[in-house]
């Protein structure tokens, strides 16, 4: 139970990277490599963030969990149907808001399953380090990769733990 809350703060550390910098890369790709265009995607990511850690419910953490990636492929979908369209910022905008209240709600739904902050947020930083140097060689050497299938693999792990953890009873965790 203990390696399960910390395996699953470290993949959704890992998972929150691949998908925050997915969005990065996507609008680098298909809209525009302004630094507008990132900082409105960091907006909308806190936006999300924020409104995800005001849901208390234990059942958010793991809905979002599968609306955020899909939330992505919506982005992708809109914006390599439609490149360069600055129209489509505020749609997109939206999706990353989705995405970022799976971040948001993890902090609530987690803080449950540790009884010390510091070893949450110590996992799921490491997690997210981890994830961000992927991230810089899948960037590097697979971008299309990174694109197209980053997101997708980066939750895989954190949806099998979640299933795992249905079938125990949630709790503390001395982690």
């Amino acid at each position: 139970p203990r390696a399960r809350a910390t395996l699953l703060a470290f993949a959704t550390g890992l998972a929150l990277a691949l998908l925050q910098f997915s969005y990065f890369f996507l609008l680098e790709a298909y809209l525009t490599s302004r630094a507008s265009s990132f900082f409105v995607a960091l907006f909308f990511w806190l936006i999300g963030f924020l409104a995800g850690l005001n849901l208390r419910s234990d059942r958010a953490f793991p809905v979002l969990a599968a609306t955020a990636p899909l939330a992505y492929y919506v982005a992708l979908a809109g914006l390599s149907t439609f490149p360069y369209r600055l129209a489509l910022l505020v749609p997109v905008g939206g999706c990353i808001a989705v995405s970022g209240m799976l971040a948001g709600a993890f902090f609530p739904f987690a803080a449950r399953r540790f009884t010390r902050v510091k070893s949450l947020l110590l996992h799921e930083n490491n997690g997210f380090i981890v994830g961000l140097l992927l991230v810089l060689v899948l960037s590097i050497f697979h971008g299309r990769l990174l694109l197209f299938a980053a997101p997708a693999a980066g939750i895989a792990p954190v949806a099998l733990l979640l299933v795992l953890a249905r079938t125990q009873r949630p709790g503390l965790q001395p982690a």
